[in-house]
């Protein structure tokens, strides 16, 4: 826990901990703006000092964990837990005054005084236990995404993280709060478009092995791993290659499939801006595998090659119903008429149908179209010619420059980011939605309230299913 006296623009001192600035120390100061702290306070240009450094853990690291861990190099990793050593040899490595663990539990045990914040890149499966772990403990969170892999999950994190007041959080959605996913959101709130009735997203997307089946030959988990560990609170599998190192997405034992995977990558640009999270219905229907002339090839474990899933939303307030279409895999929506025949539809993107007009801009909130979209920096309108005078709305969001250095930044400072964890729960609730939409293969009314399926009991089993004997949240 660093803790450091930093003063004021009035030269009263305010004490800053691991955790940010005392509230009693802030209100008793006075301060009424944000904290700016001096660079010869922190150690001169381009230095920090040890009692401005965050000290970090982190849980899963030979994967997605390592970009995460580099992205708070200038930090101080204190403690680093893969079951896997062998892959994770090359990031060990990298940090060699960390200390190097298999269990997350005994790296609790040991480290918990000696840390401040917790970065999980673990599978989706294990993500729930760890984040649950870390908020009793009073620890500050960087959590890949999706946040759970269930709803249940989702709502209990959710649920513990209301009461955790003062630990920062965020979410690993990269591209949250950069410009051009502001300067999205930012078009879609100036009302150009009105009342959006459609909203279509494509993802080029799954980039591992699908429409598996479940393998039967043994095989021998790399040596001193622990794989009833990395099972954990999923169903047993005896250990195979087809899950580990990497391919556990698309299985839904471990993972949640290319719409829980990505959606939350696009959902921040528009999530609150169009009120979702409730949907009175979703329905989703995968690809087929055959073997052979007619042969099916049945993988109900393991996510489609392709995917399509949509969600329908009722009226919400002044807003009109509104219909989401998901699609990977390749496939795209239909071409919008207007689009000029020289412009091709980004490998990913968003395509948002209003009553005024129609937004078309790359995934997450990127702009593929060049000087071709007007001088608009959010993507281009259609028609182009009814919108060839409109200009590029203020800029009155708050931007994200550097996404880890937010997190980190936030932590000393008790900032919030602007993608905190309790956020991406929202956003995994409902690609989850999709998500089950998928495994069940049916239409699927949702009583968000009550988070219950209304038409079919046997997949309210999948809503909040139950851990494996040994575990619990």
């Amino acid at each position: 826990m660093f803790s450091k006296m930093i003063p004021d623009s009035s030269g009263r001192s305010v004490h800053v901990t691991g955790r940010g600035v005392s509230r009693r120390s802030f209100l008793a100061a006075g301060l009424a703006m944000p904290l700016i702290i001096p660079r010869h306070v922190l150690g001169g240009a381009g230095h920090q000092t040890p009692s401005d450094t965050l000290r970090i853990a982190a849980v899963g690291v030979g994967g997605m964990g390592q970009a995460y861990l580099h992205g708070c190099r200038n930090e101080q990793i204190v403690a680093l837990c893969d079951l896997d050593h062998n892959r994770s040899a090359k990031v060990f490595r990298n940090y060699p005054k960390a200390t190097r663990y298999h269990d997350f539990r005994k790296m609790f045990d040991k480290e918990a005084k000696n840390f401040d914040a917790l970065i999980i890149g673990t599978p989706d499966h294990t993500h729930a236990i760890l984040l649950m772990t870390a908020v009793k403990l009073g620890k500050h969170i960087y959590c890949a995404k999706p946040i759970t892999h269930s709803i249940g999950e989702a709502r209990k994190i959710r649920a513990a993280l209301g009461k955790a007041k003062d630990l920062v959080t965020k979410s690993s959605v990269q591209s949250s709060g950069t410009d051009h996913s502001r300067n999205t959101t930012e078009l879609l709130k100036s009302g150009v478009l009105g009342g959006v009735r459609e909203l279509h997203i494509w993802c080029d997307h799954p980039a591992y092995p699908c429409s598996l089946v479940r393998p039967t030959d043994k095989q021998t988990p790399p040596s001193g791993m622990d794989w009833d560990m990395w099972i954990g609170p999923a169903p047993y599998r005896p250990y195979h290659s087809a899950y580990h190192p990497a391919n556990w997405r698309p299985w839904w034992d471990f993972g949640t499939g290319t719409v829980g995977d990505m959606a939350c990558h696009t959902m921040h640009v528009y999530f609150k801006e169009l009120q979702l999270g409730a949907p009175k219905l979703v329905y989703g229907y995968g690809s087929t595998r055959h073997k052979g002339f007619f042969q099916i090839v049945s993988t109900p474990e393991c996510q489609s090659h392709t995917n399509i899933v949509t969600w329908e939303f009722p009226s919400r307030g002044e807003l009109p119903p509104l219909t989401v279409h998901w699609y990977d895999g390749g496939m795209k929506p239909h071409r919008p008429i207007e689009l000029h025949h020289n412009l091709r539809l980004p490998s990913s993107g968003l395509l948002f149908v209003g009553e005024k007009g129609k937004l078309l801009t790359g995934f997450g909130g990127g702009n593929p179209f060049g000087r071709r979209s007007l001088g608009l920096v959010g993507g281009l309108l259609l028609p182009e010619e009814k919108f060839r005078d409109f200009e590029q709305p203020a800029k009155t969001m708050r931007r994200c420059d550097s996404h880890y250095i937010e997190w980190t930044q936030a932590c000393k400072t008790g900032g919030r980011t602007v993608c905190p964890v309790e956020f991406g729960c929202e956003m995994t609730e409902m690609a989850l939605l999709g998500t089950l939409a998928l495994r069940t293969r049916r239409p699927l009314e949702w009583n968000a309230k009550k988070m219950r399926i209304t038409n079919d009991e046997k997949a309210n089993d999948l809503v909040d299913p139950p851990y494996r004997s040994g575990w619990s949240l």
